[in-house]
């Protein structure tokens, strides 16, 4: 069973459209090995020690990861350096690696929309970006989504549907009185600060995401907003089973795609 590169590069970039990619964002190859047939691909949140061995003992010839490899320009690939180092390792190993960041947040059932569907939100649809900036603003959309419970909830049991639909019990940092009913849910997997003011003006009751800061905490809490920090890691764990299920649809059997394994986690609860 293989399938050529090339083809193994369009079924990805059908899910994952490249023209969705941010301007700031390097999805699509990070590590070219110019293997002309690909048989037994591997997807993971991201490259890690433990996610090479783990391509390397399972046989696998080319890596799918959300999260870029070659995020920031490096000046020289060094085996002392972290990144370099793992380049070194995948070179060895002759294993090339494409990365569908972004591209994959806004896709049609991606990170975002996947996220909305295990909540149990419906009418999902993207933020509009003109609620807060007017009709000439340039992009009419930001990164997210904005979806509805079909009965209103309270903020508690909203904060167990995310518990339960990420595996995060008792991890969520949380903004809003627990018994505030929720209708109205703006989200945003990742890193979506950035996102929240926008899914205010949209008349969200709650936002989901990760990577909170302080001050966007309180814009949240002044505005009488809930607010669910469930941490980068879980809210983007979600995309190695659902980017390989969307895979393997599109490619059946001509190859083999796996799941990883591996927590790559860089937090752990201590108590």
């Amino acid at each position: 069973m293989s399938m050529s590169m090339n083809e193994l590069i369009a079924e990805i970039e059908m899910i994952a459209p490249r023209e969705l990619e941010e301007e700031w964002d390097n999805s699509g190859m990070q590590i070219n090995m110019g293997n002309n047939e690909v048989s037994r691909v591997l997807v993971a949140l991201e490259i890690t020690k433990s996610l090479i061995a783990e391509a390397m003992m399972k046989g696998v010839d080319f890596i799918i990861t959300h999260h870029p490899l070659l995020f920031n320009k490096i000046d020289q690939v060094d085996n002392n350096d972290i990144i370099g180092n793992y380049i070194i390792d995948l070179v060895k190993a002759d294993i090339s690696v494409y990365s569908a960041h972004t591209t994959f947040d806004e896709a049609f059932g991606g990170n975002n929309e996947y996220l909305a569907d295990l909540i149990g939100l419906s009418r999902v649809r993207k933020i509009n970006n003109r609620q807060i900036y007017g009709r000439d603003q340039n992009r009419e959309y930001i990164p997210g989504r904005i979806g509805e419970f079909q009965e209103p909830i309270t903020m508690e049991d909203a904060c167990k549907l995310v518990e339960n639909a990420l595996n995060v019990k008792g991890e969520l940092r949380t903004v809003g009185n627990s018994n505030k009913i929720i209708r109205t849910v703006g989200l945003c997997t990742g890193a979506g600060g950035d996102t929240l003011v926008a899914a205010i003006k949209n008349g969200c009751d709650l936002f989901i995401s990760s990577d909170i800061k302080h001050h966007e905490a309180q814009i949240a809490k002044e505005s009488d907003v809930c607010l669910i920090d469930a941490g980068h890691y879980a809210t983007e764990q979600i995309f190695t089973e659902n980017f390989a299920d969307k895979l393997r649809k599109n490619v059946g059997t001509k190859i083999q795609i796996l799941e990883s394994e591996i927590v790559s986690n860089p937090f752990s609860n201590m108590i």
